[in-house]
């Protein structure tokens, strides 16, 4: 079976799906999507990485220190101040074929069922009988369709980082200090961002890059947060009713990034 399902009412006749009910879906995903549009606001909350996936460089934001656990989610509840797009959507996506995008379900994110199983009350249909979608998909769709256009913009961007040779490893001393378990971070090169050319600046600026090349670099500082939220969020002591005081805390880490 496919493990994505395009979403159309003839595709989807019969069947049906689990809106969840928290964010505990992404509570052992350390890495979370991100686009350019969320820059400002995720820069500000939480460490920046570029990652590569195939031949392509990927925007996201660092939500764990190990694979498997996401510290900013606990007990299905966002623990942080900013909350990615992503979460608002997931399991649809837009995939593009051609130049062409289809609206995505994920089979294999386990809320996939179909209409009339006993016991299963809580699953709704993805269209109703007129063909029109049911309110909690077309929300997610209209995030989406929100983001799509973002999401490619961020792409090209990325993509002309890597051309150019700016994308370098998240800095040793830095994972080593965190006791960082996840590989292939990366962030700019900012010595070689320097040392562009006139006409590869030019180049870094029509597509965008920019920005997130700045913001990635100024959102390492964030880090200190994964090392609260680690004393937090270990997997079993309760979160605090007040998180500002916690995120205010002038206990900050500090980092020697030469080394």
């Amino acid at each position: 079976m496919p493990t994505s399902l395009v979403l159309s009412p003839k595709e989807c006749q019969g069947l049906s799906w689990y809106p969840p009910l928290d964010l505990a879906f992404a509570a052992h995903q350390a890495l979370l999507p991100l686009h350019a549009g969320e820059l400002a606001k995720a820069a500000a909350s939480m460490p920046l990485a570029l990652i590569e996936q195939g031949r392509d460089w990927r925007l996201v934001g660092v939500c764990g220190l190990t694979p498997g656990h996401n510290l900013f989610i606990k007990q299905g509840k966002w623990l942080g101040h900013y909350r990615p797009d992503w979460l608002s959507s997931w399991p649809f996506e837009i995939v593009t074929v051609g130049e062409k995008g289809l609206v995505t379900f994920d089979r294999e994110s386990g809320l996939s069922g179909e209409e009339g199983r006993v016991g299963e009350e809580s699953a709704e249909p993805f269209f109703d009988e007129q063909g029109q979608m049911k309110e909690a998909v077309a929300t997610r769709v209209e995030a989406l369709k929100t983001s799509y256009g973002k999401q490619q913009a961020t792409q090209k961007a990325l993509s002309v980082l890597g051309t150019l040779g700016l994308v370098a490893p998240w800095p040793e001393a830095l994972q080593r200090q965190l006791g960082l378990a996840i590989d292939g971070l990366h962030m700019v090169d900012e010595k070689a961002l320097a040392q562009l050319d006139d006409e590869s600046f030019l180049t870094l600026r029509r597509a965008q890059a920019l920005p997130i090349a700045y913001a990635v670099n100024l959102s390492l500082p964030q880090t200190h947060l994964l090392a609260r939220l680690a004393r937090l969020n270990p997997g079993s002591v309760a979160a605090p009713e007040n998180l500002d005081s916690f995120f205010d805390s002038d206990e900050d880490l500090s980092f020697d990034f030469d080394g």
